[in-house]
């Protein structure tokens, strides 16, 4: 793999940007191997001939697997009345190996595991009657590896296709091998986009961080030039100026207030206002005690009474009062009438 390389690295270098542009897009595979070698119809030559080796390896492995992991063993010989028809039924389909050719299928399964065995016992092996007997039961072997396989690739069809009805899994068989360099190849190139998205991701991330750093310092910036600033310092002198202004108005108010009161009230009107105040107050004192001796008259006229003989004198005055003042009207009434006849 390429190393990774920072957005921000490459644009704030354009040319090292084009440099690994041309790198990754031209010369270089994502593996980091050059595309354009000298070299390269020999290395063709040999990944076709490392191809075709492990080719042949997989399948001298797959018969190898094969022939270990075929089923010798005889069919059951269960007597259960659950089990005698499906016994009978596996009997008719598959009938028991002969005792040779499972000589034979172990011989040949030690054979190809253990391929360096020394000369002798290689030459006993293959003067053995099991073993000269291969060609006659090769075909046989052939059909119980064959099945064997065959059973072993519709558990791997069942797995790549778990959707698809069991009777048709045996069509999918040849699309195994395709199917599976596809999702290889997916898997590869959703492996590099999810690379490639954390990558972007890294830089997105570091962009964000470089911008809110540079949100925070402006803020701090406008901040300390809106407090600390030319204007602030204007603003706050200015203010400074009008509150000694303000201080130096108080006290000139101050001070023309105590000479007025000084030339408005002398002496001599001091003493008169003191004075003044003591007749009002003499002259409260004798209204209180005119009030209070006219409050007792009315109480003994009945005035005040809620009940008995004062109400009834209450009335009396009340009625009194009323009469009196309907003659002081009269008379007044007669006097301007008198007046009138004066002029005639």
């Amino acid at each position: 793999m390429l190393p990774p390389i920072d957005e921000s690295v490459l644009q704030s270098n354009p040319k090292f940007a084009a440099l690994y542009s041309t790198l990754t897009n031209n010369i270089l595979n994502p593996s980091g191997s050059t595309r354009k070698h000298p070299a390269q119809k020999e290395r063709d030559a040999v990944s076709e001939a490392l191809k075709s080796a492990r080719i042949q390896d997989a399948k001298t492995q797959l018969i190898r697997s094969g022939l270990k992991s075929l089923d010798l063993s005889p069919p059951s010989t269960s007597t259960s009345t659950s089990t005698r028809a499906s016994a009978k039924q596996a009997a008719k389909q598959q009938p028991p190996l002969p005792s040779e050719l499972i000589e034979l299928i172990l011989l040949l399964s030690a054979r190809l595991s253990s391929p360096s065995l020394p000369t002798s016992s290689t030459h006993l092996l293959e003067t053995t009657s099991q073993w000269c007997s291969l060609p006659t039961h090769l075909p046989t072997i052939s059909s119980l590896l064959s099945s064997h396989l065959h059973t072993q690739a519709l558990a791997l069809s069942r797995i790549h296709a778990p959707t698809t009805n069991a009777s048709f899994l045996h069509r999918t068989i040849p699309k195994l091998v395709p199917g599976t360099h596809f999702l290889q190849e997916s898997i590869a190139k959703k492996k590099a986009a999810l690379e490639h998205r954390r990558q972007a991701l890294v830089s997105n991330t570091t962009t964000l961080l470089s911008i809110y750093h540079l949100a925070s310092a402006l803020t701090i910036q406008i901040l300390e030039s809106s407090k600390h600033g030319g204007a602030a310092r204007h603003a706050r002198a200015k203010a400074d100026l009008l509150s000694a202004q303000a201080a130096e108005t108080k006290l000139d108010a101050g001070e023309k207030k105590a000479r007025a009161e000084k030339q408005v009230y002398s002496e001599e009107v001091r003493r008169a206002l003191a004075n003044y105040v003591r007749h009002l107050r003499d002259a409260r004192e004798r209204l209180r005690e005119r009030r209070s001796a006219a409050e007792r008259a009315l109480w003994g006229y009945g005035v005040g009474r809620k009940e008995g003989e004062g109400l009834e004198k209450e009335k009396v005055m009340k009625e009194i009062a009323r009469v009196y003042g309907e003659l002081v009207k009269e008379v007044a009434e007669v006097g301007r009438d008198v007046e009138r006849l004066r002029s005639r």
